[in-house]
């Protein structure tokens, strides 16, 4: 299944008000996603002139898209309370997935 990139940005003001809600909400979150994707990439952080960017990124399992973009997105409001906050999720086919849609496959 495909994998699911989270991006999301704070401003410098913001940042350790975000910090506190991501501590209060990070327990709920992962059990929520956990039965839905392997978490490949756990929100790894950069420091920007602007703040702080971060980016997560999930393997989905088998017919569990679906399920997982809307647990992502909720989990996702929670932050909509932090003013400057800002956040995408794409969703990226693996390369046997792509190749698949083409009609090609990886060579053995």
């Amino acid at each position: 299944m495909p994998y699911v990139f989270t991006y999301s940005f704070v401003p410098v003001h913001k940042i350790n008000k975000t910090a506190e809600l991501y501590l209060k909400e990070m327990k709920d979150a992962r059990s929520a996603t956990r039965p839905l994707a392997k978490e490949i990439i756990p929100n790894a952080a950069k420091a920007t002139m602007e703040g702080l960017e971060t980016i997560s990124v999930h393997d989905v399992k088998e017919g569990k898209l679906e399920e997982f973009l809307k647990t992502q997105q909720k989990l996702m409001v929670a932050y909509h309370v932090i003013e400057g906050f800002k956040y995408k999720i794409e969703v990226r086919f693996k390369v046997t997935e792509a190749l698949e849609m083409v009609g090609m496959k990886m060579p053995e």
